[in-house]
């Protein structure tokens, strides 16, 4: 963790009042509370039913999800195709003439690529080995190293041909780094003038580290060329499937038991442009065939993970897709209008996507689904119609979502159609509510849905549009939530708030049907500045992390593993009595900053005035870099001007005196390219806990106050449309006086903002399900303070209760997180419990999870 040491603070300091209502306790505080806690269970009185189908998983590509993550596929630009080769441009505008990125020469020999004769018309690059009499070959460094397990068999495969006189073998190898030691080697049959496909397995023995300090080698002896084209190694997969998926994620995903996929993801459905968006057509069939795309998060996809292999993850899981379908809006804010030509193709291609996933063998779309392996339609039940399309403030997404879902439930009655924003022109039959949040407001929100029916509250502009239950009837689908703490994956803290936000939903099953938790992979590998290669990672807070050889699943993930083992059938009515403790009133005051989101931007003549004048960071000093602490990247000064790496995501910069507390920054600001705006920070403690003001956020479409808590930003106060002009500078002011803000754009006032105080808060969540065919009561409870409650637990209506159960508890120090090197730091333990009865008392360790397993049956 960056920043402050807070293992010993956790939640309690910040955690506001919850709702007084069925299941539902309060949450986290800083001593113990001196009323005795108790827990009230009605047995007797089944509530709600919970849906089989209500737990899924949904990612995207980001953080290297599929290529690096999921897809096994060990060849990172395996079609030398990625963003970083050197030369000029090329088929495709791709380069040419250099050696692409992640690839290197060994030996005399030299390599470039070269665009003419490709294999295929969708692989536009080869890479041309020009022999040098001895051993000479080219090696790939895979994505941050290829991983080597001693008696493992690996699958290579490549398209070549030879020149130049060469009509030799090729030899594939996989070399340990230092010093080149082959661990596993096999040689091709003799290649000839023409472009052939070469597969070769390797294998590994008993002595073979384990290890991913290791590079994937094609070699060759003797004179003249070959050039080389789709390059792959697979190790072992999940289930033995050609081309399939990492066996150690999906064991880990399987153990979530989840019930559907959503696919495939968020904005990597959109993508930057159109040309970038999923294209689903380009991305079935032989991988030779997938031309690839650049993706929206910094990096290209190969699509070798494409609509096949999506579907390919929902058979090995048991679980069934929830397929969203490309709306005809595009991150960069372009958009096609309903009606148009355009808009005519999208909602025809969408239709087909349908029929690939769900149509019969004999259609034209399943008989494709059938070539890529699937001859059975997969059971499809829920469309979505784009993705987060709140977005877009042209107010488009009407009529582009009512012709779209009017042609899918002409052709398609039986399908539940998902809307991404709201509308008003076709009713949904769901509407997708995504919460990114830190732990206080994500605890706190645990209770949203309890809101009565038709009584929606406006939401703060994202996530949806109601805060709390849909009017009508309209269900939910919480399609993207996660607690932002902990980075790359949550801490403890996080997912105790992510459990007690779960039982929230779960509580309240009669609205929200469906929810998953996002994102669901990272790759954890820094940031290799010695060759030039950025982090693996470009969200903050990730469920389940991995490196070549290694994975893990964070405390959140833990207790969500506990939530799908201990799910139950309906919902029980339960009550939590703990005495709320008002947190002590502090000071707000800290340093200013600046910041960047996948923005490159400039900032210049930063300075910080008191209210009586004073010049507190003047901008002599503000240009001096060694005034800045940055988090998330480097920063520099250009000229006069302040600017973050171009490659970095999320970044920002902080300066001056944690004890101020009012005072004036004034900056002149101008983004240079990206997808968003401009950042300015006050009161910042360090590089998790400040508040800022985002000129440009959520796509550049709005100005809006955020408060970060350890990594987790909660919006408040107004927001206002703004679309941030690429090269212009803005003049921008921010008057900080207390808790309040005045933010300034050429002199305008834009933003008028106040963050509440923390308000009276209790230490305990709890709620109760039944599961029928255990015949067990599961109670399940959240303690996000400091110390330990001793609670009454009071199973009313039981006729009998047994006296022997299980306890599962997950606890520790609320900063804890897994890694690859601890994988278990946190992890569940389970517990025997002796003396259950219908009324026993229970001691709950502070920052915890536990859910207890009692059997017992109402009266």
């Amino acid at each position: 963790m960056r920043g402050t040491d807070r293992s010993r603070r956790g939640l309690a300091p910040w955690l506001a009042t919850l709702a007084a209502c069925a299941g539902l306790g309060s949450t986290a505080l800083p001593g113990r509370a001196d009323a005795p806690a108790t827990i009230d269970v009605d047995v007797d009185k089944p509530g709600v039913a919970i849906p089989a189908d209500s737990f899924g998983l949904m990612t995207e590509e980001i953080n290297h999800a599929y290529d690096g993550g999921l897809f096994a596929e060990l060849i990172q630009n395996r079609t030398f195709q990625d963003p970083g080769s050197r030369g000029g441009p090329g088929a495709g505008g791709v380069a040419v003439g250099g050696l692409p990125v992640h690839w290197s020469v060994i030996g005399p020999g030299k390599a470039a690529t070269v665009d003419a004769d490709p294999a295929t018309p969708a692989l536009p690059l080869s890479l041309k080995l020009e022999l040098g009499g001895g051993e000479s070959g080219v090696a790939n460094d895979g994505y941050w190293g290829i991983p080597v397990r001693p008696n493992t068999a690996y699958t290579a495969s490549f398209f070549a041909k030879a020149s130049g006189g060469f009509a030799g073998p090729v030899t594939a190898s996989i070399r340990i780094d230092d010093g080149g030691a082959i661990v596993a080697k096999a040689d091709t049959p003799p290649v000839t003038g023409g472009w052939l496909k070469y597969t070769v397995t390797l294998r590994t023995g008993a002595d073979a580290p384990t290890t991913s300090k290791a590079r994937f080698v094609l070699s060759a002896s003797g004179a003249g060329s070959v050039e080389f084209s789709l390059v792959s190694l697979f190790p072992p997969t999940y289930q033995n499937t050609p081309n399939g998926l990492r066996v150690d994620l999906m064991e880990l995903m399987a153990d979530l038991r989840p019930k559907f996929i959503r696919l495939p993801g968020g904005n990597y459905l959109e993508g930057n442009r159109f040309s970038d968006r999923f294209n689903w057509k380009q991305m079935i069939g032989p991988a030779e065939l997938r031309p690839g795309h650049q993706g929206c998060w910094g990096y290209r996809s190969s699509d070798g993970f494409g609509l096949p292999e999506y579907l390919l993850w929902c058979k090995q899981l048991g679980a069934e897709p929830v397929l969203a379908v490309f709306a005809g809006y595009v991150l960069n804010g372009d958009y096609a209008r309903a009606g148009s030509p355009e808009m005519a193709v999208y909602t025809q291609e969408a239709l087909e996507e349908i029929e690939y996933v769900s149509g019969p063998a004999d259609s034209e779309w399943g008989r494709r689904r059938a070539a890529d392996g699937f001859p059975e339609p997969f059971p499809l039940r829920y469309v979505e119609i784009g993705n987060e399309d709140w977005f877009d403030r042209s107010g488009s997404y009407d009529g582009r979502f009512t012709q779209m879902a009017t042609a899918i439930r002409a052709k398609y009655p039986h399908l539940k159609i998902i809307a991404s924003a709201p509308v008003k022109s076709f009713t949904p039959d769901v509407f997708d509510d995504h919460f990114y949040r830190s732990a206080r407001e994500l605890l706190r929100m645990s209770s949203m849905y309890d809101e009565p029916k038709g009584t929606p509250r406006p939401l703060r502009f994202n996530g949806g549009g109601y805060n709390g239950r849909q009017p009508g009837g309209i269900k939910t689908f919480v399609g993207e939530w996660a607690t932002q703490e902990g980075r790359p994956t949550p801490t403890l803290n996080a997912g105790l708030a992510d459990a007690a936000f779960v039982m929230g939903l779960e509580r309240n099953s009669d609205a929200v049907i469906m929810q998953c938790y996002a994102p669901l992979l990272v790759n954890v590998n820094p940031a290799d500045p010695g060759k030039g290669y950025p982090r693996a990672w470009q969200w903050g807070t990730n469920l389940i992390g991995y490196d070549a050889l290694r994975s893990f699943g964070s405390p959140s993930y833990h207790a969500q593993v506990m939530l799908a083992h201990n799910k139950g059938d309906v919902v029980l009515p339960a009550k939590i009595d703990v005495a709320p403790v008002k947190p002590k009133e502090e000071t707000p005051k800290g340093k200013v900053g600046l910041g960047a989101w996948h923005t490159q931007v400039e900032y210049a003549d930063f300075t910080v005035t008191a209210p009586d004048g004073r010049v507190l960071l003047s901008a002599d000093q503000a240009r001096d870099i060694k005034n800045w602490k940055t988090t998330g990247g480097s920063w520099s000064v250009r000229g006069d001007a302040l600017a973050p790496a171009e490659r970095d995501g999320e970044t920002w910069a902080i300066a001056g005196d944690p004890s101020w507390t009012d005072y004036t920054i004034h900056v002149r600001a101008r983004k240079r390219g990206g997808r968003e705006g401009l950042i300015v920070i006050w009161h910042a403690a360090d590089g998790d806990n400040y508040r800022w003001w985002n000129v440009g956020g959520w796509g550049n479409t709005v100005i809006q106050c955020e408060a970060a808590e350890a990594g987790g930003r909660n919006p408040y106060g107004p927001s206002t449309p703004i679309s941030v002009e690429a090269g212009r500078w803005y003049d921008l002011k921010l008057e900080v006086a207390g808790r309040r803000v005045k933010g300034y754009i050429d002199g305008k006032l834009v933003t008028e903002a106040a963050d509440a105080a923390p308000a009276a808060q209790a230490p305990v969540v709890a709620t109760a399900t039944y599961d029928r065919a255990d015949h067990a009561v599961l109670v399940k409870v959240v303690n996000a303070g400091d110390e330990a409650i001793d609670a009454k637990v009071n199973l009313r209506g039981a006729g009998r209760v047994g006296p022997s159960g299980v306890a599962t508890v997950l606890s520790g120090e609320p900063g804890a997180v897994n890694t690859a090197d601890e994988p278990k730091k946190v992890a569940p333990k389970q517990e025997a419990i002796t003396d259950a009865s219908e009324s026993f008392r229970r001691t709950f360790p502070p920052h915890s999870f536990t859910i207890l397993r009692l059997k017992a049956e109402a009266r």
